[in-house]
């Protein structure tokens, strides 16, 4: 445990801590250092520090080179209010909190480390509902998916939403967001192996709605599922697209053909360069878009805790250490995606 000296003007003398840190010419790899300094202070005026108790990782985390991220990888976070910025008025020290590690000009602070600075309107005071690590788990997944449903998808109680993807962490997110949202019929799309993986985390709904689920590697029930369904679905939640493995949903003629008309919206986190510059020249199409997750998440973090609250869920965890071992084979396990729910690494006890 490192010591803090904090001084009369609100300054602290250096000190260092723990951290993950990206190594090589661009920061693609990873590794841990006992003795990273520890983040700059005096803050500004809408900022917290926090001491860190846990902390979740995500594909941006080794998608980003360390020249736009920052040294130490990592966005979700959770932990304790330590200092606060003299404009911060809805928390204080001692306070339990949980979002993203992002600081008020919009640079990533870094949540693998013992201490992190974010901004106020990032993260939310963490509700008794939620551990440390539950709370960490919920800053970028579920975020993206509540935007992404909500906002972009337009779903709302009686919506009917298909989620492609549905066993990743966004795409679980998406199926208990849905349901908790109200949607009447929520059809996820995975591999069969992961079925009952999926039931045991959408099942504790007080919601009547069944999941129904469809095995992406059985051509028959696929085939069955575009036939029975044209012009059925709301919302198509792809959390699938663009995401490593050559996926591509959003060009099928046939997934497309389920949109119900000419309402239905079909929303993607992920794409090629094609779908990244209509996104950035404004050239959407009207029923499509790509979510970029908004900045500022204080209060739909406090959504997404009271509707899973509501609705008795809770995010699906990989819980580490947090040392160089574990850094290494969890953005190894991320990479590779044979990991189930979050990759959470536990900072301090």
């Amino acid at each position: 445990k490192h010591l803090k000296r904090i001084n009369k003007n609100n300054r602290r003398s250096q000190t260092i801590m723990r951290a993950a840190i990206r190594t090589g010419l661009l920061g693609y790899t990873f590794s841990f250092n006992p003795s990273h300094p520890s983040p700059k202070t005096p803050l500004q005026p809408n900022e917290i520090l926090l001491q860190v108790k846990s902390s979740a990782i995500n594909p941006v985390d080794y998608k980003l080179p360390k020249q736009l991220a920052g040294p130490i990888p990592g966005i979700d976070v959770s932990g304790i209010v330590q200092q606060v910025g003299s404009d911060v008025t809805s928390l204080q020290v001692g306070d339990a909190v949980f979002g993203r590690a992002i600081t008020a000009k919009g640079n990533l602070s870094g949540s693998l480390a013992q201490e992190a600075i974010a901004s106020e309107a990032e993260v939310a005071k963490k509700a008794d509902y939620l551990t440390f690590e539950e709370g960490a788990a919920l800053g970028t997944a579920y975020l993206t998916s509540l935007q992404s449903l909500r906002d972009a998808g337009k779903v709302e109680k009686g919506s009917v939403v298909l989620v492609i993807g549905a066993s990743g962490g966004c795409g679980l997110a998406g199926m208990q967001l849905a349901l908790a949202l109200g949607a009447s019929r929520v059809v996820g799309i995975c591999s069969g192996k992961n079925f009952e993986f999926v039931k045991s985390q959408t099942g504790a709904s007080s919601s009547s709605t069944a999941v129904e689920l469809v095995d992406y590697t059985d051509e028959g029930a696929m085939k069955k599922i575009c036939e029975e369904n044209v012009g059925k679905f709301d919302c198509i939640y792809d959390t699938a697209t663009g995401s490593g493995r050559g996926e591509d949903y959003a060009s099928n003629s046939s997934i497309a053909n389920l949109l119900k008309q000419p309402t239905g919206q079909f929303v993607q986190i992920n794409g090629g360069p094609s779908t990244w510059a209509k996104k950035v020249l404004g050239f959407e199409d009207k029923n499509r878009s790509l979510v970029v997750t908004a900045k500022e998440g204080k209060r739909d973090l406090e959504t997404i805790a009271n509707l899973l609250e509501k609705e008795g869920f809770k995010p699906f965890l990989n819980v580490k250490k947090f040392d160089e071992n574990s850094i290494i084979e969890g953005f190894q396990q991320l990479k590779e995606r044979r990991t189930k729910g979050k990759i959470v690494f536990t900072i301090e006890e």
